[in-house]
């Protein structure tokens, strides 16, 4: 049977096609991830051109539209209650409170539910060295 041929007019489009889309937590959070430090690679380059930046923050603004969002700890004061796995411990000169200095991944969020954990490197004051006082003698001016 053949077709109507088109008068004319408005030629109706469809609308967007939506459905559910299934996707492990696991592997979602390994996106989430690997978006973030493709950003911090972005972030520590130079001379990149716009586009790139573009590109990275139409993908950052997809993952948040479904609620995606990731977070990083470094220079945040380390409190044992925080949701995070703690790879190492490093004495740091410098630090009078425990603090993360390197967020190794970040945590990944869905819909501010955690479903991966964020991996840190804790910096912790670094003790005197054996036989040294303090390490504030002789500073008095």
């Amino acid at each position: 049977m053949p077709s109507k041929p088109w008068t004319g007019g408005e030629v109706p489009t469809p609308g967007p096609v939506t459905a559910p889309v299934v996707m492990e937590a696991a592997t979602l959070a390994e996106l989430a991830t690997a978006v973030w430090r493709l950003g911090n690679k972005i972030e520590s380059t130079a001379g990149l051109p716009a586009g790139v930046h573009r590109h990275l923050q139409a993908v950052l603004d997809a993952l948040s539209e479904v609620g995606v969002t990731t977070r990083s700890y470094e220079g945040t004061a380390f409190d044992p209650g925080l949701r995070l796995r703690v790879l190492a411990y490093q004495p740091m000169p410098g630090l009078d409170h425990d603090e993360v200095v390197e967020t190794v991944r970040p945590a990944v969020y869905l819909r501010d539910a955690p479903i991966a954990l964020g991996e840190v490197i804790v910096g912790v004051p670094q003790e005197d060295e054996p036989g040294q006082a303090g390490g504030k003698e002789g500073e008095q001016g």
